[in-house]
């Protein structure tokens, strides 16, 4: 498949999808409003592109999401991170519905913030 800029705006579009979904969710399951996690944001969405486009092409895509300048915030380490956790369990799961994986990773939250936390010591 090639994969050019109509590729990644489409992308983009449902990369909003996706983040509409975690916080639908964790509204769902929680009445805590700093629930809301970054961290399960980028699990969730390398998961799923991981399914879709493959491992490959979802590193490509984590990492031009995080050049500095273009993201505009300070938690690179902290994203690529997640996006790697996210990366594993699309490879582990690939054939998961994507409510599936929301719900396994918010299981599976506090371990791997505190994976996180021990690897990059943030």
């Amino acid at each position: 498949m090639t994969y050019g800029i109509k590729e990644l705006l489409s992308d983009s579009a449902f990369t909003k999808i996706l983040e509409q979904e975690v916080g639908d969710y964790l509204k769902s399951v929680s009445r805590n409003p700093k629930l809301y996690s970054n961290d399960l944001r980028h699990q969730y969405a390398a998961a799923v592109f991981t399914q879709m486009r493959g491992e490959k092409l979802t590193r490509i895509l984590g990492r031009l999401n995080e050049i500095p300048g273009f993201s505009g915030r300070d938690d690179t380490d902290i994203d690529l991170f997640n996006n790697e956790k996210g990366i594993e369990y699309g490879l582990k799961y690939p054939t998961l519905d994507r409510q599936t994986i929301l719900r396994m990773l918010y299981a599976d939250f506090a371990k791997n913030r505190a994976d996180r936390i021990k690897i990059i010591g943030k």
